[in-house]
């Protein structure tokens, strides 16, 4: 399933919001629970594929 990073109304600093995306992307874990939807399994496979979707 893809994902995307969808900056909320509460990311005032989009470029510093995408950097604290990318740093948990570099977390080696199992399970990522947001605020918002499901919780993401693999993490440690979808965090990093989605990071490197953003430009």
């Amino acid at each position: 399933m893809g994902r995307q990073v969808m900056p909320g109304v509460f990311n005032l600093d989009r470029e510093e919001m995408l950097r604290s995306f990318r740093k948990l992307a570099d977390v080696d874990a199992e399970l990522a629970c947001v605020g918002h939807g499901e919780p993401i399994k693999n993490a440690h496979i979808a965090l990093p594929a989605t990071a490197g979707l953003i430009p």
